[in-house]
C-alpha cells in the first residue's frame, strides 16, 4: 500500500512536471518605463534633425516602435492628418562628392524625387527623424503617442515624447572669422590680427547663389577679379592649398567687387573636405596696408577666414569686413 503511495505521488510530480514545459513562458521583458532622453527634441523647421534613441531600461532587443498619434499640445488636439501627409523632396542614392559631382546633371543623378513624411520615427530604435519638409508644418509644440513591440508583447506608451518644431534660419555660421599676417618669403613667421567680421543676409529664394564681398575698414571691396583674392597655400611647406567656396561649387566667378558661386544642393556643403565649413582667402601684399606698424607694406600677405554653411535653397550675399586693413 505505502509502495503504492508513493508511486501515485511520483506519477503526479511526474505530470505536474509536464505540464509546466508544455506551457508557454513568455519570452525576453517589455519594461514599463521606456522614454525618451530629450524632453523636448528640438527639431529646427527645415533642417535635418535625428534624435537619440528610445531609452529601453532593459528591454528585450530587438523592438519595433510605431507612431501611434500626435498632438498639439496647446490644445490637446490630435494632429495626425498634419504629419501623415506625405511631400516630394530630393532623396540621395549615391555618395555625393563635389570633386566629381560639378554639374547638375551629375548631381542629380545621384538624386531622386521621393514622397516622404515631414516627421517619422525610426522603427527600429525610436529615433525621431525630421527633414525638409518641415517646412510645411506649423512651428509649435508636439507630443506623440508611441506603440512598442518585441518577443515579450507590445505596449503603448501614451504621450511618451515631446518635439518643438521651432523657426531656423536657413543659413549658420558655425565658428569665427580669423586674419593673420604672414611675411613674404617666410611663411613660418605668423601675426595673429584682429578676427575678420562677418555678416549674411538671404537676398531672395532664387537662384541658388551665394555673393561674396570682402571688404577693408573703410568699407572698400577688394577686387577679385584684379587677382585682390587669391588663394591661400597650406602652412608650413605642404603642397596645395586651403579650401575655398569653388570647391564646393558648381561655377565660380570673379567681379571688380565680389566673388559669386553657383551651388547644386543643400546643406550646402553637404560636408565638409577638411578644414570644417571654413574658407580661406589670400590678399597678396601689393594690395594691402596694415594699421599694425610692425607690418610693413609690401612684406606680409593679409590671410583670412570666414565659416558660412545654407540649408535653404536661395541667393546669400556674405559680407567679410577686414579690421585694421585699408586695400591699396
Amino acid at each position: 500500500m505505502k509502495k503504492l503511495i508513493i508511486k501515485a505521488f511520483a506519477l503526479v510530480i511526474l505530470v505536474s512536471a509536464i505540464t509546466i514545459a508544455c506551457k508557454k513562458v513568455p519570452d525576453g521583458f517589455l519594461s514599463p518605463n521606456i522614454r525618451y532622453e530629450e524632453i523636448p527634441i528640438l527639431v529646427p523647421q527645415g533642417i535635418v534633425k535625428v534624435s537619440t534613441a528610445l531609452t529601453l531600461d532593459g528591454s528585450a532587443m530587438p523592438i519595433k516602435v510605431k507612431l501611434l498619434h500626435v498632438y498639439d499640445r496647446a490644445t490637446g488636439k490630435v494632429v495626425d492628418d498634419i504629419f501623415s501627409k506625405k511631400y516630394t523632396i530630393k532623396v540621395w542614392t549615391g555618395l555625393y562628392d563635389p570633386k566629381v559631382d560639378n554639374t547638375l546633371e551629375k548631381i542629380n543623378a545621384k538624386r531622386k524625387d521621393s514622397l516622404v513624411l515631414p516627421i517619422s520615427i525610426n522603427e527600429f530604435s525610436g529615433q525621431l527623424e525630421a527633414n525638409f519638409a518641415t517646412l510645411n508644418i506649423p512651428l509649435g509644440e508636439y507630443e506623440f503617442d508611441l506603440e512598442v513591440s518585441n518577443s515579450a508583447g507590445s505596449k503603448v506608451y501614451p504621450k511618451i515624447g515631446r518635439f518643438n518644431l521651432n523657426p531656423a534660419a536657413p543659413f549658420e555660421i558655425p565658428g569665427t572669422g580669423r586674419q593673420q599676417a604672414f611675411k613674404v618669403g617666410a611663411e613660418t613667421t605668423i601675426k595673429e590680427l584682429v578676427p575678420t567680421v562677418i555678416s549674411v543676409k538671404k537676398l531672395s529664394d532664387t537662384p541658388d547663389k551665394i555673393v561674396v564681398r570682402v571688404l577693408d575698414k573703410n568699407g572698400v571691396a577688394f577686387n577679385a577679379a584684379n587677382g585682390e583674392l587669391a588663394r591661400r597655400p597650406n602652412a608650413g611647406n605642404a603642397p596645395g592649398f586651403l579650401q575655398t567656396l569653388d570647391i564646393y561649387s558648381l561655377s565660380a566667378a570673379n567681379f571688380a567687387d565680389r566673388m559669386e558661386f553657383v551651388y547644386g544642393t543643400v546643406p550646402f556643403p553637404l560636408a565638409s573636405l577638411g578644414n570644417g565649413f571654413n574658407y580661406y582667402y589670400r590678399i597678396p601684399t601689393q594690395f594691402v596696408h596694415f594699421d599694425d606698424p610692425t607690418l610693413p607694406d609690401g612684406q606680409y600677405t593679409c590671410n583670412i577666414r570666414f565659416p558660412f554653411r545654407i540649408f535653404v535653397p536661395g541667393t546669400y550675399e556674405v559680407t567679410v569686413t577686414v579690421p585694421g586693413v585699408t586695400r591699396r
